[in-house]
């Protein structure tokens, strides 16, 4: 679905509607998990969030993305860590898609410490090696 929208300048800009995606869809669906073992309605949570329960039901849908404040008052309203709402995802890699990956190219520092890896001497190695034994064994927490 394309749509237009008028920037500052009053130019016509279309983009891309964003489709509800893999993480949406679990965050709404942790929402609509916890909501209901706390016995709370949509209508509940929305008076305490000041929006409309369809806003909710949004949400639960994966269809709206629910952005970082609304998600940290959610958490603080049903008494659970942000982090609850993300359980059960698989690791971020596997869900970044190539076109994501294209646009975050990997940075200098990353290019350099590959290369590192790649070309360092086994003096280097067996250094590195002998200090991730001993922080191991150390107490450190």
């Amino acid at each position: 679905m394309v749509k237009k929208e008028h920037n500052s300048n009053d130019d016509t800009i279309e983009t891309q509607a964003r489709k509800a995606d893999v993480i949406d869809r679990h965050v709404g669906k942790k929402l609509r998990e916890h909501r209901r073992m706390l016995e709370m309605s949509q209508q509940d949570v929305s008076e305490l969030l000041g929006i409309s329960y369809q806003q909710i039901q949004k949400y639960e849908s994966g269809a709206n993305r629910i952005s970082a404040g609304r998600l940290y008052t959610l958490a603080y309203i049903m008494q659970i860590p942000v982090h609850k709402f993300f359980e059960g995802l698989p690791p971020a890699g596997q869900l970044i898609t190539k076109t994501q990956a294209d646009m975050h190219p990997a940075s200098a520092t990353d290019q350099y410490t590959s290369d590192y890896a790649n070309n360092r001497s086994q003096e280097v190695t067996q250094a590195l090696e002998t200090l991730v034994q001993a922080i191991q064994r150390s107490s450190y927490p």
